[in-house]
């Protein structure tokens, strides 16, 4: 606490002023650390989960997940029943699901853990289906049983073996011989049939699939051939080298002595987690000619892609008997260079509720074809909403430097608000069928917007991008810390107190503080200044005061002991109000107390100084005077003001008896020696500084100001 006491001070009448000042100013704040609440909760203030109906804590206990912008803490609640955060104009898509095969279950990766299924169906990620949620499900691979597999039967040359999709999506709606003869199975163990071919072209070996472009989806995993039948022989090999989507590569298989063809699918061959090369295996009759062909087959939502495909033996086989291995191929591409892939967001750091444009930027030697990206929103209250894949428009691009390649790009925007960060993923195809994926995450918010965003721990505070969260042990529970910068022993604390006239809206006062704070004492060269020598605070409850000359103050907590030992720390007490009248600056309850309307800025500062500088007023004549040593702003004669002045250097002849002997409360008289531009002189009624402009402190009284804060770090 400084040594110069209370008393209750006359400050000018007050008006409400209207201007804009200066461009807001990046504070950080401090709070407790957090937890993020699961997809089945919801981050909710108390009242507003009972509001919603929301009656149990998540998991049963209380999780601490953030605070509003009034410091209040929020917990994880149960949700009730499904619900999706979504924006009124816009509708999420989802991917097209494929059905499991019987050897394999649809589960949620956490269901499929907690099963003990660890491999997925095919080595791949086969999108089923969605929880209530909209968490994606996928096909787990189920173990194995020991029960016994019907031994398959050779189609008819009029029919094909095909399992159920295929011969669906093929067209081919008939059994054979109107039964359902299993002709084999695929590598899930799940049946194929013979199905009629529906068109006059007689069919060689294996099955025909027709496939149709269409819309970006979810591949199903491909299927191995049947296995070799009695009076049947095989012919297989390995495809190496070949990089691109699999289910865009089949193998015709020609007979050459009949003329027809059939296409088989390839399987992929793994090594550890990732496939080494595929393999192909078809049925063929044991005495004839056949010729192999790897080719190039349209699938929904895959590149398309050029290239040839060198052959280890030959193209042509004879079967005289037997079965043939190793007539193997190694793709050769016509282009072998991937395109690059970024994510650029336009603001790349948006602010809250700030439209931002995504640009997909490929780079490439030939001409990208395709684009398409998909992308998750996570909102500041912890909520998550998906858009599934969706074709963008390719153009040209610029050149960041000379010499580069120019990118060629696509673009969509957000508009959703309360968004604190977008993850972004995107996938292009070139001329040459190179697939390429990339991802971005677009980060929302800064470290002065008073939101919990980005990854940060705390309100502004923690995390990648901002200052470190500042625990406050000597707050109490009555005092939420604002902006900290220090421990108070280095620091000049004040705590902002609402009166009763803000009628308990606390995010109205909040919102008035960062104003005074902002437009008031940041608007002060002095103060600005010194900004990082000060903490902010507020005191959860309401005070009750009067205008000058009375200067009425009702504690908040309901007595002044309960006030002292919440603010045994604080070095000035700022009551704010939203009535029309006189402010002071006094003590009360043992403590350096003032008064303001939040938007009175010149009003602020002034009683500031009084308050946490201890400056004396220097207009005439109803305040209370004398001579503040040491570094005083007013003397108490003429000759005690000339000796300061030149002492500092000022001009002695400035200093002026600006309250006479005998004029109302100035006794035997009193001098100064700033202009009447002083804040101390030229409050909120003043119009010295222009309508909205800020006063300042003048010499005197900033030697004061600049003695206060060399005493703090």
């Amino acid at each position: 606490m400084y040594p110069w006491g209370g008393y209750c001070l006359r400050a000018r009448p007050v008006y409400i002023l209207v201007g804009v000042l200066l461009a807001v100013i990046g504070l950080s704040f401090a709070t407790m650390a957090q937890s993020q609440c699961p997809s089945t909760c919801s981050c909710l203030l108390p009242g507003d989960a009972k509001a919603k109906g929301y009656t149990s804590l998540c998991g049963g206990k209380q999780t601490l997940c953030g605070y509003d912008k009034s410091r209040n803490p929020m917990y994880c609640y149960q949700k009730p029943s499904p619900t999706a955060t979504t924006k009124a104009t816009t509708t999420p898509t989802t991917l097209p699901v494929t059905s499991c095969p019987s050897a394999c279950s649809c589960l949620l990766p956490a269901d499929a853990k907690a099963k003990g299924l660890t491999s997925l169906c095919g080595g791949k990620e086969i999108l089923c289906g969605y929880d209530q949620y909209q968490n994606r499900k996928y096909c787990y691979q189920v173990p194995a049983t020991a029960t016994a597999t019907p031994a398959p039967v050779l189609c008819p040359s009029s029919c094909s073996c095909m399992d159920a999709a295929g011969a669906k999506q093929a067209g081919y709606t008939t059994y054979c011989g109107n039964s359902q003869a299993i002709c084999g199975y695929d590598q899930y163990q799940s049946p194929k049939y013979c199905f009629v071919i529906p068109t006059a072209t007689t069919q060689g070996i294996g099955a025909v699939s027709t496939r149709t472009p269409g819309t970006l989806v979810t591949p199903a995993p491909p299927t191995l051939p049947v296995a070799a039948a009695p009076g049947r022989c095989t012919i297989s090999g390995n495809i190496y080298r070949f990089f691109h989507d699999p289910h865009t590569l089949r193998i015709r298989v020609t007979n050459l002595d009949s003329g027809t063809d059939s296409m088989q699918d390839v399987t992929p061959v793994y090594s550890g987690d990732l496939v080494s090369h595929y393999s192909y295996l078809v049925l063929a009759g044991c005495n004839g000619n056949y010729r192999i062909e790897p080719v190039y087959e349209p699938y929904p939502g895959a590149c398309r892609w050029t290239g040839t495909f060198a052959p280890a033996r030959s193209s042509d086989v004879h079967l005289s008997g037997t079965s043939e291995t190793g007539w193997d191929f190694t793709y050769v591409p016509e282009d072998s260079r991937v395109p690059d892939v970024s994510v650029v967001p336009n603001p790349a750091t948006p602010e809250m509720d700030q439209d931002v444009r995504i640009n997909i930027e490929a780079v490439d030697d030939s001409s990208i074809v395709f684009m398409a990206a998909r992308y998750e929103m996570i909102f500041v209250d912890g909520t998550r909403r998906s858009v599934d894949w969706q074709e963008l428009a390719v153009t040209p691009g610029i050149a960041y430097r000379p010499g580069d390649t120019p990118p060629q790009t696509g673009h969509f925007t957000i508009t959703d608000d309360r968004l604190a960060r977008i993850e972004v993923t995107a996938r292009v195809c070139d001329s040459g069928g190179n697939e390429r994926w990339g991802s971005g995450t677009v980060m929302f918010g800064s470290c002065s917007d008073r939101v919990q965003n980005r990854d940060e721990l705390g309100i502004d505070c923690g995390g990648a991008y901002c200052p470190a969260c500042r625990e406050c042990a000597w707050c109490g529970e009555d005092i939420v810390p604002l902006l900290l910068n220090g421990n108070p022993d280095d620091k000049i604390d004040v705590v902002f107190i609402p009166d009763t006239s803000y009628g308990g809206n606390r995010d109205t006062f909040i919102d008035d503080v960062w104003d005074a704070i902002e437009n008031g004492y940041y608007a002060n060269d002095a103060i600005s200044g010194n900004r990082n020598k000060f903490n902010f605070y507020y005191l959860d409850d309401e005070a009750d005061v009067t205008a000058y000359p009375a200067c009425g103050f009702t504690p908040p907590l309901g007595s002044c002991e309960a006030f002292q030992d919440a603010t045994t720390f604080a070095d000035s007490l700022a009551v704010l109000h939203t009535d029309n009248f006189r402010d002071w600056s006094s003590t009360k309850c043992g403590r350096r107390v003032f008064s303001s309307e939040p938007t009175s800025y010149r009003t602020f500062v002034h009683e500031s100084g009084h308050s946490v500088f201890g400056l004396k007023d220097e207009y005439c004549c109803d305040s209370h005077y004398s001579q503040n040593n040491p570094n005083p702003n007013i003397w108490q004669n003429e000759t005690a003001c000339r000796n300061d002045a030149l002492t500092e250097g000022w001009d002695p002849d400035d200093c002026d008896n600006f309250c006479p002997s005998g004029s109302g409360n100035c006794g035997a008289g009193f001098w100064d020696i700033d202009p009447n531009i002083c804040i101390m002189t030229c409050s909120q009624s003043c119009d010295r500084c222009g309508a909205a402009g800020m006063c300042q402190y003048e010499q005197a009284c900033l030697r004061r100001v600049n003695w206060v804060f060399s005493q703090f770090s």
